[in-house]
């Protein structure tokens, strides 16, 4: 019976071991085959190819140039020990680089970052290599085991410094290894916008990456690699930006501080963007170096800043013009006159007008024409605060412009609520007749002015637009033709025999523009800003244009004539 018992037992042991057997052996197989694949491989998201940037003419602004760098694979150097691989690797490069001659770029610690992190990846030693240096390594290439050349893309600008502050730059960033569905290991070192279009429309122009698998062994050496899906090239893009323009502007803009924007009024299309002093985009490929930032950072010109839509300004006279339609929407009429004797007071405040002995009789057109401050104060007050500040709101002021592009300042039109806010300060009438000549805490940037002169020319106000083929959004001004009618006239009058005269010598189509100079700063910084604003031709405008220049004379002087340079460019052919 016992013998019975145990044969019984024994059976049952065996059956259950073979059932286990069969589970681990061929049920499970296939899912540790499958777990063991996937150990095996690393995913890789491979960059793509970024798209082009053009002017509305086809002239290229921003391209890719081939660029080759010497990478190693770490698989031939592989050693017992992870100190004794990288010593090795650190050894190699040293041979290489004496054949090639080139310097050692990697320090220990940055060999050592690549085996511990990134052991199947090819590590870049050298990068954008010369001519000389690539001869030396195609020579010697069969005796440079786990050496390989490598061919990417860097961006190159082919105008140089044109346009720097609008297109902008890339740098090298890690691709998102969870995109999607998909999850990567690594990823290649794609272009990505760092600053102006390049920034803004990053996605338009960056393309789809691609990806391929490595295979590697139990240490995570790589063994093999295949391609599973190919990069596609980003698209390209046309800007309105017109590069002749542009380099007119610049031209004049050289050895300057200041900023100057171009645009159609009619839809608001950017012909130029400037800032000044600009740089060369070059320079930042492939990367930026800290000492080229340190020195532009720390240049008290501020190259780095884009003033075109990011600086802030006391607009000056150029302001004037929405003074006037305050006025005349507050049904004072045009006719109306006032002597200037040189001086406005209000209160203790003493307002002083550029011709110290006065103007004399004034009214709305010649008080445009000669920049006449007591005029412009004395309408201020009479249209009231309410009205100005509605007038400056409605032409755009105090808001950003809507501009396709990451820079545009808002600036600011004061009010009592926004001055108690920022100074602990009521409103007062002086402050009042300050902001009816473009001064006091109002700031403007020359985006903002030259949609002001745009909007001035035409009766509507757009939105600026950099990207070319996007659709035109304007708005009506709610104020009356004849209204619009007699401050062009005025406007008219500045460029025709006023104090704006250099800005329409030798253009070839009638000019309206509004000359301003505005005091800033206190001490050694005090200076004056100088401003000239413009639409032409002036019957049916088709350009707008606001400039300044910082440190200048007067806006008569400094600023109208480099105006009137841009326009001749435009329309003299």
């Amino acid at each position: 019976m016992t013998s019975i018992v145990s044969m019984i037992v024994f059976v049952l042991g065996f059956i259950v071991l073979g059932v286990n057997l069969k589970e681990v052996q061929i049920d499970e197989s296939a899912g540790y085959n499958y777990a063991n694949a996937r150990q095996s491989v690393r995913r890789v998201q491979t960059a793509a190819p970024r798209g082009c940037i053009y002017d509305r003419n086809g002239t290229l602004l921003a391209g890719n140039r081939k660029s080759i760098g010497i990478v190693l694979s770490t698989t031939p150097f592989q050693k017992r020990t992870w100190e004794a691989t990288q010593a090795e690797i650190i050894a190699a490069i040293d041979r290489t680089g004496k054949i090639v001659g080139l310097e050692n770029p990697l320090s220990d610690k940055a060999v050592r970052r690549h085996i511990r992190q990134k052991l199947s990846m090819p590590l870049l030693v050298w990068r954008d290599i010369d001519e000389k240096a690539l001869a030396r390594f195609c020579e010697h290439e069969q005796e440079l085991e786990g050496f390989s050349l490598a061919e990417t893309e860097e961006r190159v600008y082919p105008q140089g410094r044109l346009a720097s502050h609008l297109i902008g730059y890339v740098g090298r960033a890690e691709g998102d290894l969870n995109a999607g569905d998909v999850k990567f290991n690594f990823s290649d070192r794609e272009m990505r916008g760092r600053s102006g279009v390049e920034h803004y429309y990053d996605s338009f122009l960056r393309g789809v990456s691609g990806e391929k698998n490595l295979i590697v062994d139990a240490r995570g050496f790589t063994q093999s690699e295949s391609t599973i899906k190919v990069a596609r090239r980003g698209l390209d893009l046309t800007l309105n930006l017109d590069a002749k323009v542009q380099r007119a502007v610049e031209q004049e803009l050289k050895g300057c501080i200041g900023a100057c924007v171009v645009m159609d009024p009619r839809n608001g299309e950017v012909l130029a963007f400037a800032s000044a002093p600009d740089y060369d985009i070059n320079e930042f490929v492939p990367i930026l170096k800290s000492e080229l930032y340190d020195s532009l950072a720390g240049d008290r010109r501020k190259p780095l800043l884009n003033r075109a839509s990011g600086g802030a300004y006391a607009p000056g006279s150029t302001f004037k013009p929405i003074t006037a339609l305050a006025g005349l929407s507050m049904g004072i009429p045009a006719e109306a006159e006032l002597e200037c004797i040189g001086v406005y007071e209000v209160g203790t405040m003493k307002l002083h007008c550029a011709r110290t002995w006065g103007h004399g009789i004034e009214n709305l057109k010649t008080a445009l024409r000669d920049s006449c401050n007591p005029y412009f104060c004395n309408l201020g007050m009479e249209a009231g605060t309410n009205a100005l500040i509605t007038t400056a709101r409605t032409m755009g002021l105090g808001a950003k412009t809507g501009i396709d592009f990451g820079v545009d300042m808002a600036g600011v039109v004061p009010d009592d609520e926004w001055k108690r806010k920022q100074y602990g300060q009521k409103w007062y009438q002086g402050d009042l007749a300050q902001m009816s000549i473009g001064q006091s805490m109002l700031l403007v940037s020359p985006l903002q002015m030259a949609r002001v002169a745009g909007a001035l020319g035409t009766g509507y106000l757009v939105t600026p637009r950099i990207k070319a083929g996007e659709p035109v959004s304007r708005t009506k001004l709610p104020f009356p033709a004849k209204d619009l009618a007699k401050v062009r006239e005025g406007m008219e009058l500045v460029v025709s025999s006023g104090s704006g005269k250099a800005g329409g010598e030798g253009v070839g189509v009638k000019v309206a523009g509004k000359t301003g100079t505005a005091e800033v700063g206190k001490g050694d910084t005090r200076r004056k800003n100088t401003w000239f604003i413009a639409y032409a031709p002036a019957e049916n405008p088709t350009v707008a244009v606001a400039m300044v220049v910082e440190y200048g004379v007067s806006g008569g002087s400094t600023t109208a004539p480099k105006v009137g340079a841009v326009l001749r460019s435009i329309f003299n052919g």
